[in-house]
C-alpha cells in the first residue's frame, strides 16, 4: 500500500472510530424517546413470534402497522437472542446499539467517496441522537445513502453495483417511506447522467419492488390492501390531529437542519458545541462547485428539501433522507477552500514564524493531563449512564400534555393513564408515542363536561369511572357521560377540590377549600369544622385505611390531621402543634401495604403513624434531603419515594427510603431532574409515573 493509500486507511478508521464512539455514548446516554417504547413492543411482539417459529403472526402483525417491518422485524432478531424473557432495558439497549452500528457503517459508506463528509456526518447531532435510539431511521438511512452511491459508481445498466442499488432502495422502501424521495435522485443519475434505457429501470424497479415485498412480511398476505393501508395512513396522519396541534411551520426543517437541537435537548450527551448549522450554511456554500463537479447531489439536496418543505409533517428525524447530501456539498466547501488556503505561502510561512513549536516535554505533559481528565470524566459519566437507564419524560412541548403542571397521575380504565393537569386532563395509553398518539385523549372545559380545566385531583372507582377535582368542582366521567357538582350539590361545601379517596363500599372522598364530603351510594354527606371532628375546613389530602370493622379516614389540613372511624363515628385529631408543624401542615396521605399511615408536610419532614404512636423523619433526625415533602408512595413493599421540594427555591429531588436508609435520586445519579415531583403513580408493567410542578410526566422502568 502507498503512502498515500496508507494516509486514506488511518483517515477512514479515525472517522469511523469517531462515528462509533459518538453513536455508542448516544445510546448508552439519551434519554427514553417517546416512539421507542412502541418500537420495543414490536421488537418483543415479533421476538415472541420468532421463539415460537409461528411466521404467519409475524407476517399478520398487526401493532405498529403504519410503517414497514423490517426494522422492527430486525429489532425482533436482537431481542430474540436475548432469551425467552429478556429484559426490557438490556432489549432497548441491545437494540440501540444495533442501531448505532447501522448509523456508523453509513458513514464509513460516506467515508469511502469523501472523507471531508463522512467526518461531518459522523459528528452531525441530529444523525447521532436518531441513529441511536430505538428508531427506524439508522436502516434506511444507511440504505438509502448506499442506493445513490451504488449507482453512482455503476458504469453500466446490469452491473453489479447497478443491483446493489436497487436491492439497497428496496430495503429502504421495507424501513421507512419517508427516506424514498432518493429515488428521484436515482431516477436523475440514471435518466440524465447516465442516459440508460427504460427497459433498464423497469429492471431495477422490478428488483426493488421484490426486494421490498420479501423484506416487509406485513405485505406477503393481502398485499394490494395493506400496501394502500401503509401509504393512506401517512396521509391521514400528516393532515390530522397531532400535526395540527403541534403546529410546526412549513419552514420548521430549515430550523431542524441550521442549528443543533439535539445539543439543546441533551447537552449531558452533546459535550461539544453542534456543527449541524455549520454543516447546513457550508452545504449551501458548496453547492456551487458540486453543481460543476457532482450534479447529482444538487439534485439529492433540492429535492429532499423540497419534500421536507412540503410534506406537512415536520419531525426533526425526517431530515436524515438530507443530511448526508448536505454533508458532500459542505465538505466540497471545506476541501476548496482549504485548497484555496495551500496556495497562500505567503501566509504559511508567516504563521510558521510567529507561531513557534513547543518542545516535547510540553506534548507530553499535556498529553498525560487530558488522559487524567478523560479517565475521570468517562468513569463520572458511566456512573450517571447507568443511573438514566430507564428514565423518560413527557412534556408540552414533545408530546400532547397541555401543561408541564401535573397535579396528579392515577391507572385509568383500559390500562390508560389519567393526567390532572393545570390545563386539562389527558387519557394516556401505555404504549402511546408521538407517533402514535391518535389515542391520547385530551379533555377540556370546551370539548367534554369537565367543569374547569385546573384540575387537581383524580380517582377511578371501583366502578371504572372517573372523578376529577377542579377548582370548580367536581366532574364524574361514566362510560361517555358527564356529571359535575359543585359544592353546594356535595352538602354546602368549598367548590375548590383539592383531593378524592374511595372507601371500601365504594364511598366517593372528597377535600375541598371548604369542608370534606362523602358519597354514600346516591346521597352526599358533608363534614365542617363545626359539625364534626374535622380540624381544619381546608382539607388538603386523603387516605382512607381499610380494616375488618369498617374504614378509617384520614383528613390532612394546615392545621394538623383528623381521622373518623366509620364504624364507630369517633373523630381522632392530632394539631399541628401536637405534631410539631409549621403552618404549611400535611399535604399528602397514603397507606401502605402493611396498614401504616404516611404523611407529606410543608416543612415538617415526613410523618409515619403506625396505630399507636408518631415518628417523624426530619433533617434534624435522619438523611432525608429536605423537610418539605410533596409526595410519598410505597413503590415496593417496605421501600417509599419520597418527593421532596427543595426549602427556599423552585425544584427539588426524589428520596428513597426502606425503613432504614435514605437514598437520593437526582439529575447526577438518575434520569430524575431536579424538580418537585407532586404526584405518583404505578402501572400494571411497574413503571412508576411522576407528575412535577414543571416538567410534565417522568417514567421510571425498573429493572425486571
Amino acid at each position: 500500500m502507498s503512502g498515500s493509500g496508507r494516509k486514506r486507511l488511518y483517515l477512514l478508521i479515525t472517522i469511523t472510530f469517531l462515528a462509533a464512539v459518538l453513536r455508542g455514548w448516544a445510546a448508552l446516554r439519551l434519554p427514553t424517546d417517546f416512539d421507542e417504547p412502541v418500537y420495543l413492543q414490536a421488537a418483543f411482539d415479533y421476538a415472541r413470534a420468532i421463539q415460537e417459529g409461528d411466521w404467519r403472526a409475524v407476517a399478520d402483525y398487526a401493532g405498529n402497522r403504519e410503517h414497514p417491518a423490517l426494522v422492527k422485524l430486525l429489532y425482533g432478531g436482537v431481542t430474540a437472542l436475548l432469551g425467552p424473557d429478556p429484559d426490557w432495558l438490556a432489549a432497548g439497549l441491545a437494540n440501540r446499539l444495533l442501531s448505532a452500528l447501522w448509523g456508523t457503517v453509513a458513514v464509513l459508506v460516506l467515508s469511502l467517496l469523501s472523507p471531508l463528509a463522512g467526518g461531518l456526518l459522523a459528528a452531525h447531532t441530529l444523525t447521532i441522537k436518531y441513529t441511536g435510539q430505538v428508531y427506524l431511521e439508522a436502516l434506511p438511512h444507511l440504505t438509502s445513502l448506499v442506493a445513490v452511491l451504488a449507482l453512482v459508481k455503476a458504469r453500466t445498466a446490469g452491473s453489479r453495483w447497478f443491483w446493489i442499488s436497487a436491492v439497497a432502495l428496496g430495503a429502504t422502501a421495507a424501513s421507512k417511506f419517508t427516506y424514498l424521495p432518493v429515488g428521484l435522485v436515482i431516477l436523475y443519475l440514471a435518466t440524465w447522467e447516465k442516459r440508460w434505457r427504460w427497459q433498464h429501470l423497469l429492471f431495477y424497479g422490478a428488483a426493488a419492488g421484490a426486494v421490498f415485498w420479501l423484506l416487509n412480511p406485513t405485505l406477503w398476505h393481502d398485499p394490494l390492501n395493506r400496501l394502500l393501508e401503509l401509504a393512506s395512513f401517512h396521509v391521514r396522519y400528516s393532515q390530522g390531529a397531532h400535526v395540527q396541534q403541534v403546529g410546526y411551520p412549513w419552514y420548521q426543517p430549515l430550523y431542524w437542519i441550521s442549528r443543533s437541537p439535539p445539543s439543546l435537548w441533551h447537552p449531558e450527551v452533546f459535550f461539544y458545541p453542534g456543527i449541524d448549522g455549520a454543516v447546513a450554511l457550508l452545504g449551501l456554500v458548496g453547492l456551487n462547485w458540486e453543481w460543476k463537479e457532482r450534479r447529482w447531489v444538487v439534485v439529492w439536496v433540492l429535492t429532499s428539501l423540497l419534500f421536507l418543505l412540503l410534506w406537512p409533517t415536520k419531525w426533526p428525524q425526517y431530515t436524515l433522507v438530507l443530511i448526508p447530501a448536505l454533508c458532500l456539498s459542505a465538505g466540497s466547501a471545506v476541501y476548496h477552500g482549504l485548497t484555496w488556503l495551500r496556495r497562500q505561502d505567503t501566509l504559511l510561512q508567516w504563521l510558521k514564524t510567529m507561531v513557534p513549536a513547543p518542545p516535547r516535554a510540553f506534548w507530553y505533559l499535556s498529553g498525560s493531563l487530558v488522559l487524567v481528565i478523560a479517565a475521570s470524566y468517562t468513569v463520572g459519566t458511566l456512573q450517571m449512564t447507568l443511573g438514566r437507564l430507564g428514565w423518560s419524560q413527557i412534556t408540552a412541548q414533545n408530546s400532547f400534555l397541555p401543561s408541564n403542571l401535573v397535579h396528579a397521575i392515577e391507572l385509568g380504565p383500559a390500562d390508560q393513564m389519567v393526567f390532572a393537569t393545570e390545563r386539562g386532563v389527558v387519557m394516556w395509553p401505555l404504549e402511546s408515542a408521538t407517533e402514535t398518539t391518535q389515542n391520547v385523549a385530551v379533555w377540556t372545559t370546551e370539548n367534554s363536561g369537565l367543569i374547569s380545566n385546573r384540575v387537581r385531583a383524580v380517582l377511578c372507582d371501583q366502578a371504572d369511572r372517573l372523578w376529577f377535582g377542579t377548582e370548580a368542582g367536581l366532574s364524574q366521567l361514566d362510560g361517555d357521560v358527564w356529571t359535575s357538582f359543585r359544592g353546594v350539590d356535595l352538602g354546602r361545601v368549598g367548590n375548590e377540590i383539592l383531593a378524592l379517596a374511595e372507601g371500601s363500599q365504594g364511598e366517593i372522598w372528597v377535600g375541598t377549600g371548604f369542608g370534606a364530603a362523602v358519597l354514600d351510594g346516591q346521597s352526599w354527606f358533608s363534614y365542617s369544622q363545626d359539625s364534626s371532628g374535622l380540624l381544619d375546613n381546608r382539607v388538603l389530602s386523603l387516605a382512607v385505611r381499610h380494616t375488618p370493622a369498617g374504614d378509617q379516614v384520614w383528613f390532612g389540613a394546615p392545621g394538623g390531621l383528623s381521622r373518623l372511624d366509620t364504624a364507630t363515628d369517633n373523630w381522632l385529631r392530632f394539631s399541628s402543634d401536637e405534631l410539631g408543624l409549621p403552618w404549611g401542615g400535611v399535604i399528602d396521605l397514603t397507606v401502605d401495604s402493611d396498614g401504616n399511615l404516611w404523611c407529606g408536610t410543608v416543612g415538617g419532614g415526613l410523618g409515619l403513624w403506625d396505630g399507636s404512636g408518631w415518628r417523624f423523619f426530619r433533617t434534624s433526625n435522619s438523611d432525608i434531603p429536605f423537610n418539605t415533602v410533596n409526595i410519598v408512595r410505597e413503590v415496593e413493599p417496605g421501600v417509599h419515594w419520597v418527593g421532596v421540594a427543595l426549602p427556599n427555591a423552585a425544584g427539588g429531588v426524589l428520596a428513597e427510603f426502606n425503613g432504614e436508609t435514605w437514598r437520593v435520586l437526582n439529575s447526577r445519579n438518575s434520569g430524575f431532574p431536579e424538580v418537585e415531583a407532586l404526584t405518583l403513580a404505578i402501572d400494571p408493567t411497574g413503571r412508576r409515573w411522576l407528575g412535577t410542578r414543571t416538567a410534565g410526566v417522568i417514567i421510571y422502568q425498573p429493572r425486571r
